[in-house]
């Protein structure tokens, strides 16, 4: 009996170390700080832009702020599914998405003369063709944004 207590001690030592906690949600990275001067990102920015084929809408240097035009995610029956990998679905009953497209704004802050804050939001939106026909708003997941991020960091 009393070889029984340690060996039960342990397992159940061993099984409470292997609970997980509970996930609180997607995390949304939107925002990097980067080594380089504001001229430095900027520029780098378009050029990412630039090579992503994503054309430039609108720009205010001033403010380092950068807008995108639309460009689309995804087109046509698989549209419906791959919404899923950038955002959450808009709470239409019955919704059936055949294009998902999105805009993004970039915004670039000089933390001093070496570092440049750079934080990116997408704006995504579904078409969909059953219920509403209209175009509904999406709630990203971050992947957008992220994916920005890193461009950018390795095109400096």
């Amino acid at each position: 009996m009393t070889r029984r207590f340690p060996v039960f001690t342990a397992a159940l030592f061993m099984l409470a170390g292997c609970a997980t906690p509970q996930p609180q949600g997607p995390m949304v990275d939107d925002t990097s700080f980067f080594l380089g001067s504001f001229d430095k990102v900027w520029e780098v920015t378009f050029k990412v832009l630039e090579k992503n084929s994503l054309v430039v809408k609108d720009f205010d240097r001033e403010k380092g702020e950068i807008t995108t035009k639309f460009a689309n995610y995804s087109v046509g029956p698989k549209a419906h599914h791959e919404l899923d990998t950038i955002a959450e679905r808009p709470q239409v009953r019955l919704g059936l998405y055949t294009q998902v497209g999105y805009t993004l704004t970039l915004r670039l802050v000089a933390v001093n003369d070496m570092n440049t804050q750079v934080k990116v939001t997408a704006h995504i939106e579904a078409y969909d063709t059953n219920a509403t026909k209209k175009w509904q708003p999406c709630i990203s997941k971050g992947v957008l944004e992220r994916e920005m991020l890193e461009k950018i960091r390795n095109s400096l």
